[in-house]
């Protein structure tokens, strides 16, 4: 997906950016619908099961990339990543866990036991707000560790955060419209839990891909 102008884009423009590649990405996902929900499907299991759950994330983010890069994957594809993401995807998943963990503690922590009843409903929605962002996060580091040269979860981070900092406008465009989307799949009769985990990784991989080009195209000006 390429960018026609190398101007600072109005906040608007950049809500029309991330709509642009969600709308790209579910034709992805729509073109591929059977190998999507057997993909789905064996991630949502891995996740639950928690041990496999890193390595079939970092997996389903390989192949939502090759998907991105115009290539084309199947089922195949994904089982053959799967393979060999367990070293660096737990790499990854010491980091977000953890902090995961933490966040849901805080979480449920914050009740009429441990605060007062005009105290916690706020904290409580401070730290779920701290959650999805946390969350939504991962959908750009994750691709950052597959675009980088070496798949350096530190390196990956901190590429994430500079990107945000560089396309702020499009950064809260892009987590306004995820929230959009995951509230709207919820509603659908649950959609969301059937497509969501590969839909969100070619968002993510997308919006990567989109600001790199982007942000390379700036500088060779």
């Amino acid at each position: 997906m390429r960018t026609t102008s190398l101007d600072h884009p109005t906040f608007f423009q950049e809500f029309g950016s991330v709509f642009c590649i969600i709308k790209v990405s579910l034709k992805d996902i729509w073109e591929d619908i059977w190998s999507v929900l057997v993909i789905n499907l064996v991630w949502t299991l891995c996740m639950l099961v928690v041990v496999p759950g890193p390595p079939a994330t970092l997996a389903l983010y390989r192949y939502a990339n090759r998907m991105a890069h115009g290539e084309i994957v199947d089922t195949k594809d994904f089982f053959r990543e799967f393979k060999t993401c367990w070293g660096c995807g737990w790499r990854w998943g010491v980091v977000v866990l953890p902090i995961s963990a933490i966040f849901v503690g805080d979480i449920l922590l914050s009740n009429e036991k441990n605060m007062s009843a005009a105290t916690f409903p706020y904290m409580q929605c401070f730290y779920i707000a701290l959650l999805v962002i946390w969350l939504l996060l991962q959908t750009q580091v994750l691709a950052f560790m597959i675009e980088q040269e070496k798949p350096e979860v530190k390196t990956a981070f901190r590429n994430s955060l500079v990107m945000l900092g560089k396309n702020f406008p499009f950064s809260i465009a892009y987590y306004l419209e995820l929230i959009l989307l995951i509230l709207i799949g919820v509603v659908l009769c649950m959609t969301i839990f059937i497509v969501g985990g590969v839909l969100l990784a070619d968002i993510g991989n997308r919006a990567v891909l989109f600001n790199l080009e982007r942000n390379k195209a700036h500088s060779a000006v």
